[in-house]
């Protein structure tokens, strides 16, 4: 008698171990839609039809680094600061598919001992058409292979935002809205064309690794009063995302960079900029749409890191409702 209730007993055990492994679990992998923004993010879940946000991000630089990549702190009487508030839309036609758009207003400070200068300006607009090429199974299945998420992102920044053609903006780091410079929304004078893939993965419904490479051309110019070609642009980013209930948050270094700028025929040597940085995010959703969070960003001054760029550290909070 024994034995036998012995081996019923084993026999539930076994039975609720096959449950609680083999039982679907839902994967909460929307980790492109839950930060501030981005290459390779999106302000929609791919269930969601349409969202609106808005971004503020303030910027301290504490040194540049030249073009030979040594980092020189600002001294006591020279400053870069930016305030930046950028508005975002996005609409789902179709669930794979988000459409978006993302303007800005940014005030800019910057001085030295021999001069001060503030500008405060519309930023360009850029227009944004995402593809959720893969997209990870809602449930996790024992057994089951699970490819990536994968997403593309096509970017059209237009130049609606003023050039300041002054030299003082200038002499203290990178021209406004290229990739060295605090002022990353201000207008950088010209169309660029960016594509983005974002690639990630989710383990354990909780935890999500990825990376962003992003591309992106721009066109010759005239904003400053001479014949410009800005050098192309990239960006790699790594994450990783975790994910604990309707909050997440992640870890992420970035490292981007621009060629060398030509003036009419002529190439300027050693102008190309390069710009490391690490930071953390954080945000919290609601079940009526509302989404919250904070994210750090943080450039070592460390020589070597990067080049013709300033160094700096920024907050970014923002406020989505999506639907």
């Amino acid at each position: 008698m024994k034995s036998e209730t012995s081996r019923a007993r084993q026999a539930v055990s076994a039975a609720l171990a096959f449950v609680a492994l083999a039982a679907p679990r839902v994967a909460k992998a929307c980790g492109s839609c839950r930060g501030p923004g981005g290459a390779g993010s999106a302000l929609t879940a791919p269930w969601q039809r349409y969202g609106v946000s808005i971004v503020e991000t303030m910027r301290a630089g504490h040194g540049v680094f030249d073009e030979r990549s040594r980092f020189r702190g600002f001294g006591s009487e020279s400053h870069d600061r930016v305030l930046e508030v950028a508005f975002a839309a996005a609409v789902r036609p179709v669930d794979a598919v988000e459409l978006g758009a993302t303007t800005a207003y940014g005030n800019v400070l910057v001085g030295g001992p021999a001069f001060r200068s503030s500008r405060g300006a519309l930023g360009d607009l850029s227009l944004r058409l995402r593809w959720e090429v893969l997209q990870e199974p809602p449930l996790e299945l024992t057994g089951q292979q699970r490819l990536p998420a994968v997403g593309l992102t096509f970017t059209s920044r237009l130049p609606t935002g003023p050039v300041d053609r002054a030299t003082t903006a200038g002499a203290s780091g990178p021209s406004p809205g290229t990739v060295g410079s605090t002022a990353t929304s201000q207008g950088l004078g010209t169309t660029e064309l960016a594509l983005a893939v974002d690639v990630r993965k989710t383990f354990a419904s909780r935890f999500q690794i990825g990376a962003v490479g992003e591309a992106g051309w721009r066109a010759p110019d005239d904003s400053i009063g001479l014949h410009r070609a800005l050098g192309p642009r990239g960006l790699v980013r790594i994450m990783g995302i975790m994910f604990e209930g309707d909050a997440t948050f992640g870890l992420f270094a970035d490292l981007a960079a621009e060629g060398d700028v030509r003036y009419g025929t002529r190439t300027s040597p050693d102008s190309g900029q390069r710009s490391v940085s690490v930071g953390a995010s954080g945000s919290y959703k609601t079940k009526l749409g509302l989404r919250t969070g904070l994210a750090l960003t943080y450039q070592p001054p460390i020589d070597g890191l990067s080049k013709n760029a300033v160094a700096a550290t920024g907050i970014t909070t923002f406020l989505a409702f999506t639907r």
